[in-house]
């Protein structure tokens, strides 16, 4: 499927992840990206900082397997790429008590 053609929310659920994960990652992904080639370092660079191999940091950076690529591992780049980082909620919606069994 050619990448200028999958609609966001197709993609999430092809990829079986909630579409606000989805994006969120990205978000982080691109982070990664442009902080590794600010730095000047290559994907290998940044596997040994890591302790992963160069090909894992491609797939990352090419968001191969997105869904299964954890908050977890993208924090833990971007805090070796010198970044702080903070979480924050936002109340979106109402819950519905009627759908909860």
């Amino acid at each position: 499927m050619p990448w200028e053609k999958v609609d966001i929310d197709q993609w999430a659920e092809e990829l079986g992840v909630n579409i606000n994960e989805l994006r969120q990652k990205e978000q982080l992904i691109v982070k990664i990206v442009k902080s590794r080639k600010r730095f000047g370092l290559t994907q290998g660079q940044l596997a040994e900082l890591i302790g992963v191999s160069q090909p894992r940091i491609a797939q990352i950076e090419n968001r191969v397997k997105i869904g299964k690529t954890s908050f977890d591992i993208l924090f833990n780049i971007l805090n070796v790429l010198g970044h702080d980082f903070k979480i924050t909620t936002r109340k979106v919606r109402e819950l519905d008590l009627q759908t909860v069994s």
